[in-house]
């Protein structure tokens, strides 16, 4: 191309463009959707000659393309009752025509079209330019987008977005979960515009299998919802050990590891040093002791960690065993027996002592209960302690031991007695010869006296016999 058709081109192209600018044309969509009892705004641009100066004002009118019926004027008396305090023109003089009708009915479907009038200047009406309104008894789908399976800690963002008419008041998002929102409108073709919420979050265990709903509220009431369910991964939690506590000597006891866990724990058992015991949720004692029962504790394991859980230990119920080491002692004639049992539950214990119940005293430190009797000596050779709980009963006769200061006692009593004995003994001795001598003398008496002391010396026996 040379240069003097170079030229040509452009006058042509300015010619052209010159004319479209000053024609009277408009641009509307030749159909809007538009939602029952919510708004849509008819979006509207128009063109005319330009009057160099001549405009001072402009009336922006919409009418129906049957019977030329005006549903928007600035003048409400203007309007037809249908339409009056529901439409509303958009634009100024910048040549934007969009128009917006409130409460959308199922009457509102048109056509429409646009008609100007320039003060001083002209008027034009662009029934060429016709819109149809299609009106929708339900809103356009939700579109609901989130990462469905995540990790604790993981930050989640969740996309909830709907096209609709009516930019001016757009929808109202609200989300089930607390987190930041952030709302963002896009203008799409023929007057839909798309309204997206998005929720930024961090997940957290309490979420798992929690459906994420999102609510979309429009213009004048409309409403609609959907969810998604959310699978989050985390390490076991509230790890704990079922059982029960109290169990018999000789039975069986079933201890239980549950916890709380995604994707479900595997468990193992440990004794309180730490040795392995058993794989499995559950863990069974056959024969359950008292000597050999040990605290135990139970790990919950998955991909996401471990956890374990606190020590515990069976509390084993057996029947009274009196010890050995039970015993009686006396000090200087007070008798004192302590009788220790073992139990659990703790025994009472009861002390008799011959053939009657004595009072006693009763201490109980953890599963050894120690009775203690105090009581006169008297002639008994054993005492009975009686030990019984819930479970069972026992007996053990004690033998009353002389200690050192008994013996002391029985030495010197024994010592007292030989004294008296031999006192007695020398008493009797000396009373018989004084007898004997007495004896002699008289008989002496009586051979040479026989006639004269008869009589006397029985009465003289009577202060020997008095003496002793």
């Amino acid at each position: 191309m040379d240069t003097l058709e170079w030229l040509l081109f452009l006058c042509i192209y300015f010619k052209v463009t010159q004319i479209a600018e000053l024609s009277w044309t408009a641009d509307v969509p030749n159909e809007v959707k538009g939602l029952l009892g919510s708004c849509v705004v008819i979006p509207c641009s128009y063109n005319y000659p330009d009057p160099q100066g001549k405009a001072k004002s402009f009336t922006g009118i919409w009418m129906t393309t049957e019977g030329d019926r005006v549903i928007y004027h600035p003048t409400q008396s203007k309007i037809v009752k249908q339409y009056q305090s529901r439409t509303k023109l958009l634009g100024d003089a910048s040549k934007n025509c969009s128009l917006m009708i409130e409460k959308l009915q199922q009457d509102d479907r048109g056509p429409f079209y646009f008609r100007i009038e320039i003060e001083g200047y002209n008027r034009a009406s662009y029934r060429k330019n016709k819109v149809s309104i299609s009106v929708m008894d339900e809103p356009n789908p939700i579109d609901f987008s989130v990462q469905e399976e995540v990790k604790e800690g993981q930050t989640v963002s969740a996309f909830c977005s709907v096209s609709h008419s009516c930019p001016t008041y757009p929808p109202d998002f609200h989300w089930s979960h607390p987190g930041v929102q952030h709302f963002q409108a896009q203008k799409l073709q023929n007057g839909q515009w798309n309204s997206t919420s998005t929720l930024t979050f961090c997940s957290n265990r309490t979420d798992h299998n929690k459906s994420l709903q999102c609510s979309v509220t429009y213009h004048e009431g409309k409403h609609q919802e959907t969810s998604k369910t959310i699978k989050v991964k985390y390490a076991p939690v509230n790890v704990k050990v079922e059982y029960q506590s109290d169990v018999n000597e000789g039975e069986t006891a079933h201890l239980k590891c549950s916890s709380d866990a995604n994707p479900v724990s595997s468990y193992e058992w440990h004794s309180e040093t730490g040795a392995l015991l058993n794989k499995g949720q559950t863990y069974t004692i056959l024969i359950v002791s008292r000597h050999s029962v040990e605290a135990v504790y139970c790990t919950a394991v998955n991909e996401e960690g471990q956890v374990r859980s606190s020590t515990v230990k069976l509390n084993v119920l057996y029947a009274p065993d009196i010890r050995t080491s039970s015993k009686c002692s006396s000090d200087w004639g007070v008798l004192k027996c302590e009788c220790i049992v073992e139990s659990r539950p703790p025994s009472m214990v009861h002390f008799v002592l011959g053939d009657r119940l004595q009072n006693s005293s009763v201490e109980t430190n953890g599963s050894v209960t120690t009775g203690t009797l105090q009581t006169d000596f008297g002639s008994f050779k054993f005492v009975h302690c009686l030990a019984n709980n819930t479970l069972g009963n026992e007996n053990l006769t004690l033998s009353l031991l002389v200690n050192d200061n008994m013996q002391k006692i029985f030495i010197v009593s024994g010592t007292v007695v030989i004294l008296l004995i031999i006192l007695i003994a020398t008493g009797v001795g000396v009373v018989n010869k004084r007898k004997e001598n007495y004896e002699d003398v008289h008989s002496n008496d009586i051979c040479s006296n026989d006639h004269v002391y008869g009589n006397v010396r029985t009465k003289r026996r009577v202060p020997l016999k008095t003496n002793v």
